[in-house]
């Protein structure tokens, strides 16, 4: 039996009234006592501590009834009345109250696809608390949730309540009635002309079914946990439908019943019946109320004009665009209002635009509030207006932008303020702070590097001599610590993005790096750093400059070939890297247009010192074409050179292996020449199999390398892409040297799955182009990580 409540009365002695009329002295309170109404549940310090009616002060029939709603507002009671009784001096006041029951227990009982503990994780009411009737409710919701969630849309929940009227203690039951688990087998749209309820034969149409989340069950149903109905997400389905319409310009579109058919016990067809009506276009667009700025300039940035279809969105965009417009020239007040007349026999909306335009702002000055953390000076520097310039807004919502992508502040909010100074505004900045360093633990498996495991810790906002929390200074540090079978590795990472208070990014990096995964044959140890300056020549281009040094050490199997045991011991290397990129992909995360290109030239040694002297050349460049339904065809080109110079050159000498062969070695130091293969590069073969080979079978590296690649990926359900990829390349001993007959090729399919740490990248790749040293095999190439 659900608890009922008796409603709120306040009870106060009909004289208090009199009194009042009659302007006789106010009684004096002399006494206040709390009666309960049954058991006493509830302690009596939440009186004092929830009443304003104090003992020794007038009687106050206003502030008694503040009293009642306070304790009502408490949640400890279901009915509170107030009475006044005369006494020596003055007035009692009585407080009387029913507490509500106290919860000895809570269960769950009916339960069979679920155990008892993950049904009770997510109840607010536990053992102890007050019973409440709105959270028993709640927490009835919350367990449907779950059920509908997994595919249980009958369930129902029946809360039973009892309560002992002597301890005033309460044993909640929430019963369950599973019912069959349900899948949907279709979903079938009636009424929809203008849009397809699915691509059919159109396969370059998107359908509304692929507008919802709500999906219907298919073999692949796991991966996204689909094929379920799910009250909360359908009914955004259906708000997502309607706004998809409007965005037609169908505006009188309705959706006029949505029906769920069993057909049978776990199976379900669900039926949305649309009224589309007609698609609206736009007819006469004016303006008015322009005095700076002819109609004709205004007229350009807007987007919607005679004849295109009208959209609610349309119509924000354009009033935005004149807003915009106004406000890069310092009119940051010009407000725009628009008046549509629609004309349902001709299909049209007339268009008026009244802009009131404000007057010429200037920025006086510009405060910052909220960074308790972050230096007024690292947000600064990210502004793109300055005080005395012009008020433009444009500028104003870019430098908004870029403090938002800085990943310091949850929330950044700007406002003019007004000044004494006729015409001239302050801009104030206020930012709120958020977490900006992560201790990560984890695990990983790639078909390079094999088993790894991983602890790293990142500060996007460290400060160097910010003692003793090292914060707010913008500088960024990244310490990683790996540890696999077949690698070790240690990492340092420290830039400055704005070193000497110019955008200019000083990096510092220290590292430790051993991998037996490059050679069946050999370990090779990197010990060193580097640093570098780096700067960006416009918003897609950026150059860098950058000097490292490394001792690396070949620990060299004993049955390996002469050739690579002459490659034995400890060099340093000593080297410069000038590098060039422009990048103008829409999205590091999933590209779906723009490209990436990179041409880098490094100096080995010379007059860098070390021991050996060689030279490289590399260009790289990834183009992502959008093609439909968020279908992306993606073409990279890849091609290096390096060679040796100076006392390198002719160093190599030659060696004779055991059978008798004599062979010449590169003078290109092992560590520095290309391989090919794995699942970075042609993903139907071995990690580094594409090379040249000793006279064991051994990939020994060559000095010029080319690979392309060509990859068409398609959305298979939300976060997870299907991939169909070819792969072409090639890797010969000499510099500048090419010979088509060596090309090696593949063709392959792949999953790609978005994940917290990455991209998981699944690919089997089959060699179509290939010999027995490069292997005939197809193979499975598993990563982590964005590819370009």
């Amino acid at each position: 039996m659900m608890l009922r409540g008796w409603g709120v009365a306040a009870i106060l002695v009909a004289a208090v009234a009199g009194w009042a009329q009659d302007e006789a002295p106010v009684p004096v309170v002399r006494e206040i006592e709390m009666r309960f109404v049954g058991p006493e549940t509830v302690n009596r310090a939440i009186l004092n501590a929830n009443t304003q009616t104090r003992v020794g002060q007038p009687f106050a029939a206003e502030v008694v009834e503040q009293d009642v709603r306070q304790l009502i507002a408490t949640g400890y009671f279901t009915d509170v009345r107030v009475l006044q009784e005369p006494v020596s001096g003055g007035v009692k006041v009585v407080y009387v109250v029913q507490g509500k029951a106290t919860l000895k227990e809570v269960s769950v009982a009916g339960y069979k696809q679920f155990k008892e503990d993950r049904l009770k994780r997510d109840l607010t009411l536990k053992a102890g608390d007050i019973l409440d009737e709105q959270k028993v409710h709640h927490d009835c919701g919350k367990l449907i949730e779950l059920y509908q969630k997994t595919g249980y849309p009958d369930v129902r929940v029946d809360p039973q309540i009892q309560v002992d009227p002597d301890t005033g203690k309460a044993v909640l039951r929430y019963q369950i009635t599973e019912g069959p688990r349900v899948f949907i087998k279709d979903i079938v749209f009636v009424g929809n002309r203008a849009v397809p309820t699915s691509r059919g034969w159109l396969w370059w149409h998107e359908g509304l079914v692929k507008k919802i989340k709500t999906k219907r069950r298919w073999w692949g149903s796991w991966l996204a946990d689909s094929g379920m109905l799910r009250d909360e997400q359908f009914k955004e389905d259906l708000e997502t439908i309607r706004d998809y319409y409007r965005s037609l310009g169908y505006l009188d579109m309705e959706i006029r019943s949505t029906k769920i058919e069993r057909v049978a016990p776990h199976w379900m067809v669900v039926r949305i019946e649309i009224f589309e009506g007609q698609q609206y276009k736009v007819g006469e667009v004016r303006l008015t109320g322009n005095r700076l700025f002819p109609t004709p300039e205004l007229e350009k940035k807007l987007k919607m004009t005679t004849g295109k279809t009208f959209t609610p969105d349309g119509l924000s965009k354009d009033i935005k665009a004149i807003q915009d417009y106004y406000g890069t020239r310092g009119y940051i007040d010009t407000s725009v209002r628009s008046a549509r007349v629609p004309n349902v026999e001709t299909g049209r909306i007339d268009l008026t635009y009244t802009i009131a335009e404000g007057e010429l702002t200037y920025i006086e000055r510009i405060d910052i509030h909220g960074n308790t953390k972050t230096k007024d000076k690292v947000i600064r520097r990210e502004l793109a207006v300055v005080p005395g310039e012009i008020y433009d807004t444009v500028r104003v919502d870019r430098s908004v932008a870029r403090l938002k992508n800085l990943g310091y502040f949850s929330k950044v909010e700007t406002m003019p303020e007004p000044t004494p100074v006729p015409g001239r505004k302050n801009l104030a900045i206020t930012v709120e702070e958020q977490r900006t360093g992560s201790l990560t633990f984890g695990a990983g498996f790639s078909s390079i590097d094999n088993l790894i495991g991983y602890v790293e810790m990142t500060q996007g906002n460290f400060d160097l001599f910010n003692w003793p929390t090292f914060t707010g200074g913008g500088q960024k540090l990244r310490i990683k610590l790996t540890l696999g079978l077949e690698t070790q590795s240690y990492v340092l990472s420290f830039v400055e993005p704005w070193f000497l208070n110019q955008k200019l990014a000083l990096g510092v990096d220290l590292s430790r790096t051993k991998a037996s995964y490059l050679s069946d044959v050999f370990t090779e140890t990197r010990t060193g750093g580097d640093i570098y300056l780096q700067k960006a020549l416009n918003e897609f281009v950026r150059a860098e400059v950058k000097y490292a040094l490394q001792e690396i050490k070949l620990d060299i199997d004993s049955d390996a070939s002469r050739e690579l045991a002459s490659q034995a011991g400890t060099s340093l290397r000593s080297s410069v890297t000038l590098s060039l990129v422009h990048d103008s992909r829409d999205s590091v995360v999933l590209t779906t247009r723009g490209s990436r290109t990179e041409i880098a030239a490094e100096i080995v040694g010379g007059p860098f010192g070390g021991d050996s002297s060689v030279y490289k050349l590399s260009a790289k460049s990834t183009v992502y074409f959008p093609l439909f339904n968020n279908h992306v065809f993606q073409l990279l080109g890849a091609a290096a050179v390096v060679d040796a110079y100076g006392n390198t050159r002719g160093s190599g000498g030659t060696v004779t292996e055991s059978n008798g062969t004599v062979v010449v070695v590169n003078d290109v130091p092992i560590y520095d020449r290309y391989f090919l293969g794995g699942a970075n590069t042609l993903r139907g073969f071995s990690y580094r199999k594409i090379s040249p080979k000793d006279v064991n079978g051994e990939s020994v590296g060559g000095n010029t390398q080319v690979y392309g690649t060509a990859e068409y990926t398609f959305p298979i359900v939300d976060r997870v892409r299907g991939a169909v990829f070819g792969d072409i390349g090639g890797v010969w001993r000499d510099a500048y040297e090419f010979n088509g007959e060596d090309l090696k090729a593949d063709v392959g399919i792949g999953l790609r799955l978005d994940l917290p740490i990455g991209q998981l990248r699944l690919d089997y790749g089959y060699p179509v182009w290939t010999d027995d040293s490069s292997g005939r095999s197809g193979r499975f190439q598993f990563g982590v990580g964005y590819q370009f």
